[in-house]
């Protein structure tokens, strides 16, 4: 007679389990990775409006004061579209200068900058004063809290 070997192969339950447990250390990976893009996304968030804040302060530097870099409230990227903008000559692609996540909510103040991301804001800019604000998703470098930040020519504060 012949005698069966019950030994070769995988059980169901066998197989269930390792497929249980690649599908755990997968979702880890994603939820990782999801996180990561944050970070990288704030990062690009605090150069460009540190590179805005630099033309700025060029801008002030050479003619007296921030309003004479002569851009609209608003979305800061629109001030490429201002023919007498002074900011053009020291941003490179100022017109594509847009928040990271492509969103086009405006960041027109504190409550719609806390509730989500939006679009880098000019809310203020006179003579000696400016204010641009953003918001962060998860914080990045020594912006470690996520939410809605204010740059001014002081620095760069949550709010």
């Amino acid at each position: 007679m012949f005698s069966r070997n019950k030994t070769k192969g995988f059980s169901l339950v066998e197989v269930l389990i390792v497929i249980l447990v690649i599908g755990l250390l997968l979702t880890f990976l994603v939820m990782a990775l999801n996180l990561k893009q944050k970070e990288i996304r704030d990062i690009k968030r605090l150069s460009d409006v540190q590179i805005f804040r630099n033309a700025l302060e060029v801008v002030k530097n050479e003619t007296g004061a921030y309003d004479r870099a002569y851009c609209d409230l608003g979305v800061v990227s629109q001030c490429a579209r201002s023919g007498n903008s002074e900011l053009n000559r020291y941003v490179l692609n100022l017109g594509q200068m847009n928040d990271p996540s492509t969103t086009s909510n405006v960041c027109q103040n504190k409550a719609v900058c806390e509730k989500d991301v939006c679009n880098y804001t000019l809310i203020q800019l006179e003579e000696g004063e400016y204010e641009i604000l953003f918001h962060l998703e998860k914080g990045a470098d020594n912006y470690k809290q996520k939410g809605c930040y204010r740059a001014t020519p002081f620095g760069i504060f949550k709010m």
